[in-house]
């Protein structure tokens, strides 16, 4: 293979310090000239490189959320100067703004897949997955992450239509299947874990009947306020928000695979006043009961 270093001239200036460091092969796909960091998620850009022997890349600063799969070889990388192995199957990230400097085994350079990405959404996803305090995550099973960075990859070499937001749905899965990984083995949140997804079971399987939390939290062996912290520090709502949008989607699928009349189905996910629940339905799905299920026919 022939040696090739890219240079920062071949891309102008629409994305600093993109492509640096001397490789063999490399392959790259753009999708963000102006990336919008209050998007939620925008990939700049990504791709797979095969590097040299003497690849290195040092710098003081960054402006995108770095990550980057492992699939061949050695590297160390050095994050705010801690430093970090590189090694196939390992996760590796940082955040903008933060010095880091990438050095490759001579002896086994490394081949890797990586994508650049901005968004409002991302600081939150790289501190789930701890990829913000970890710097390389050792992954368990490394065939997952290496599936989807492989189609984000594809996908943005394929340059389609819709090739942006797949590959950031798949970075989004992603990041957020190894922040389920840390929350489901991690030590100190193993047990909170375990009653949260026991208190959620209970939900799934009673919400129908259910007029409020408490008969969840006495059915699970807790008290309120402990099943109001598990659901504040796994889930984004409430015990009583999960109860009600469990209730409105049930109720929004009876009213359109079933002639039964509003009150009727109601009644059937739990609530005895109609107009109670009519206001619910349609704070929660933008119409009336009677209106959804006309718009729908």
């Amino acid at each position: 293979m022939q040696k090739h270093t890219p240079k920062k001239d071949d891309l102008g200036s629409k994305y600093p310090q993109a492509l640096e460091g001397s490789i063999q092969q490399g392959k790259y796909f753009f999708f963000e000239t102006g990336p919008d960091c209050n998007k939620e998620l925008a990939i700049v850009f990504g791709g797979f490189e095969i590097c040299s022997p003497d690849f290195e890349i040092k710098r003081s600063t960054y402006p995108y959320y770095i990550l980057e799969y492992v699939t061949k070889g050695k590297c160390s990388l050095e994050i705010n100067h801690v430093r970090y192995p590189l090694k196939k199957g390992t996760l590796g990230g940082f955040t903008p703004g933060v010095s880091h400097h990438y050095k490759c085994d001579p002896q086994h350079p490394m081949e890797h897949i990586f994508v650049a990405f901005i968004g409002s959404e991302a600081g939150e996803l790289f501190q789930k997955c701890s990829l913000d305090s970890r710097g390389v995550i050792e992954l368990a099973n490394p065939g997952e992450t290496f599936f989807l960075m492989e189609q984000i990859l594809k996908k943005g070499l394929e340059k389609t239509e819709f090739s942006q937001p797949l590959c950031c749905h798949y970075l989004r899965a992603l990041l957020l299947e190894q922040a389920c990984r840390l929350a489901s083995s991690g030590p100190s949140t193993s047990l909170a874990m375990a009653t949260y997804r026991e208190c959620k079971r209970y939900i799934d399987g009673h919400f129908s009947r259910l007029y409020s939390p408490r008969r969840v939290a006495d059915a699970c062996g807790i008290n309120v306020r402990y099943l109001a912290r598990l659901f504040r520090q796994f889930d984004e709502i409430t015990p009583q928000e999960y109860i009600m949008r469990l209730k409105l989607n049930k109720a929004a699928s009876l009213l359109l695979t079933s002639s039964r009349p509003v009150h009727e189905v109601a009644a059937q996910v739990g609530f005895e006043d109609p107009y109670h629940f009519s206001r619910n339905f349609k704070k929660f799905h933008g119409l009336s009961p009677r209106n959804y299920r006309l718009a729908h026919i």
